[in-house]
This record gives structure tokens, C-alpha cells and sequence, in this order.
């Protein structure tokens, strides 16, 4: 046995068996092994993805305006999972397209991909763009703002309008730029607003007729303020009695001598330096103290007062007593008529008996 040990013929077979074991050992699928085969069929699986990317322009921007071309666009790439996904991700490829050597007018353009891996198909929708090349021109012009005074509130108005900046430079085709009629902002306005409009508006660049011109605003809104107001002044109150009883009178008396009248332009004018303010007595038969709101009882005159109310001590004399005051007045006359004449009687009397003494 020792001999068949120690012999090379021994050695050779054993190393026979050991690989025809190893042989078997890696050509046999195990657990371990076939994780890696997965991964490197995912690795090397085909799948694509649609990705919405800027579409970047190559041209002498400085001289040249050009439209017509979309934002971005959409590219389709193909191939192995893992390069689609690090593709997808980054985005580190440009889609352009190359205007250089174009000259001013239309021109139909292919959109062109740069920076792809070469083990990537790709599809760009759309292929090819029309876009339009002018020359580039730049004016200065100045912002006015538009707004409909309708929907102010009742007896408001608008004060100076300010607008910051008040102008913006235009930049697109010189073709464009020309047709500019005016620059504006369209403040739009609440209805029934009462108070100071103050918002950042859109400006726009119209032509004559009041269409929208495809051209650049620098800055693209601007602060627009409008003053909302309602005009107001002081004035005395004339209390005048109504709906009251014939037979009685009436006398008025209020701590507020002077209100704040608020309206329009042409109420104020309307009013003057005094306004009427008529109070209603047909529930009035004695001295009564009355809260008047003003604003009911002077309606359309005025939008509103402050204050919105008063107090008024009414004090009522009755013409029934005043006639019988009268009477009593003359009944009283009479009488005293009445004793001077008797008074003058007795002194006749006197004198007659101061003749007859005489005489005697």
C-alpha cells in the first residue's frame, strides 16, 4: 500500500479527480450562482424611457430673434436598464438646435442629440422644428395702466395711478417691435372695491388694434397702486318736521350741529354747505327724545354720514292751547274793561255830589 501511495501514478489520479470535481463544482448551477446570473441579466436587460427635456438653440442671439420653436421636447431612449436609469437621472446629454449659418426668415430645422451613450437608441418627438430668425431689436417704452372704473363701489373714485417701474424695455424682430402701439397693465379690479388697489400686474405690449405682440418685456410685471377714495366734506344739519300734526308745532334741538357727508363728486356738489335733514313725527304727541339714522332719511343724497346717527330732543306745543291761551287773555281784558268803567262811575258820582254840596 505504501508503495501504491508514494507512486506517481497515485499523485495523477487523485489530481484527475480533483478536477473533474472543480469542472462539475463550476459548471453546475448553485444558489450563489445563480444570483449573479440575474444580476448580470439585468444588467444587460433592454428597456426604454421617455424623458420631457429643454430644447437648447445655437445661434447669434445677440443680432438675431428667433421663435417658433418649442420649450422642450421629448426623447425616447433604449437600451440596458442600468444605462437608461443613470441616463434618466442625470440627464447629463443636450438636445439642440444648430442655427449658426442660418439666414433671417423660415427655416424647417432637425433637432439633434449630443451626449448620449453610444449603447443608447433614441427617438425625438418632434424631429424637426419650424422656427422663424428676425433681426433682434430693443426699445424702452412706457407702462400706462388700464382698469374698468366701473367696478368701484358707489360714490368712489380713483386717484393718481403709480406704477413701478414705469418702463420696461421690449426686445423680439425689429418687424414686431415696430408694430407696438402702446405698453400696458390691465389692473383688474374687484367689483364693489372700496379700497387702495396694490398688486404686482403682467405687462403686455399691444398693437393698434389690441392684440398681443410675441415679443420680450423686461421686467414682465410691475407694482401697479391705485388710490381708491370717496370724496367727503363737513356740513350743517337743517331739521325739518314730517308727516306732523296740523293742530300741533314742533321744535328740534341735537347736541351735533355739523356731519360728515360722504358721495360722489357731484352729491357733494349737490348738497352745498348745509343739508335737510327731515324728521318724522306722525308718532309724536308729546315731548319725546328720537334717534335719527341718517342714512335712512337722507337716501340717494349721500353713500353714508358719520356719524350715522343723532339724537334729537322734540319738543310739541299744541295749537288748541295756544287758542285757549288766547281766549283767556281776552276774557281777562274785558273784565278789567269792565271795572274801569265802573270806577269811573263812582268817580262821576263823587263829582255830583261835590255839586250839589256846593249848591247847598
Amino acid at each position: 500500500m505504501k508503495k501504491i501511495i508514494n507512486s506517481n501514478y497515485f499523485y495523477a489520479f487523485i489530481s484527475l479527480c480533483c478536477a473533474i470535481w472543480l469542472f462539475v463544482a463550476v459548471s453546475t448551477p448553485g444558489v450563489g450562482s445563480t444570483r449573479d446570473s440575474n444580476q448580470s441579466s439585468t444588467a444587460t436587460a433592454s428597456t426604454k424611457a421617455t424623458l420631457t427635456v429643454p430644447l437648447q438653440i445655437q445661434a447669434n442671439t445677440n443680432d438675431y430673434y428667433i421663435t417658433g420653436y418649442p420649450e422642450s421636447v421629448k426623447i425616447t431612449i433604449e437600451g440596458p436598464s442600468a444605462l437608461v436609469t443613470a441616463t434618466k437621472n442625470t440627464q447629463n446629454f443636450n438636445v439642440f438646435l444648430n442655427l449658426k449659418g442660418y439666414d433671417t426668415g423660415q427655416h424647417r430645422v432637425q433637432v439633434k442629440v449630443r451626449g448620449l451613450n453610444n449603447e443608447l437608441a433614441y427617438t425625438v418627438k418632434p424631429k424637426y422644428v419650424t422656427v422663424n430668425i428676425q433681426k433682434r431689436k430693443t426699445k424702452t417704452f412706457t407702462v400706462n395702466a388700464e382698469f374698468n372704473k366701473n367696478y368701484l363701489a358707489d360714490g368712489y373714485q380713483a386717484g393718481s395711478v403709480s406704477i413701478s417701474p414705469n418702463t420696461v424695455t421690449a426686445t423680439g424682430a425689429a418687424a414686431e417691435i415696430k408694430k407696438i402701439d402702446r405698453v400696458i397693465v390691465e389692473a383688474v379690479l374687484p367689483k364693489g372695491i372700496k379700497s387702495t388697489f396694490d398688486q404686482e400686474v403682467l405687462v403686455q405690449a399691444l398693437d393698434k388694434n389690441g392684440k398681443t405682440l410675441s415679443v420680450t418685456l423686461d421686467p414682465q410685471t410691475v407694482h401697479v397702486k391705485i388710490p381708491i377714495s370717496i370724496p367727503s366734506k363737513t356740513v350743517s344739519i337743517n331739521l325739518k318736521s314730517k308727516n306732523g300734526n296740523s293742530n300741533n308745532s314742533y321744535s328740534f334741538d341735537t347736541a351735533t350741529k355739523s356731519i360728515k357727508v360722504y358721495g360722489s363728486q357731484d352729491q357733494l356738489n349737490a348738497i352745498g354747505d348745509s343739508i335737510d335733514v327731515p324728521i318724522d313725527v306722525s308718532d309724536v304727541n308729546s315731548d319725546t327724545k328720537k334717534t335719527i339714522n341718517l342714512e335712512d332719511v337722507l337716501g340717494s343724497k349721500v353713500v353714508s354720514t358719520d356719524p350715522d346717527t343723532i339724537d334729537v330732543q322734540i319738543t310739541v306745543k299744541s295749537s288748541s292751547s295756544s287758542s285757549n291761551s288766547s281766549s283767556a287773555n281776552n276774557t281777562n281784558t274785558s273784565t278789567n274793561t269792565t271795572n274801569t268803567d265802573t270806577s269811573n262811575s263812582n268817580d262821576n258820582s263823587s263829582t255830583n255830589n261835590n255839586d250839589n254840596n256846593d249848591g247847598n
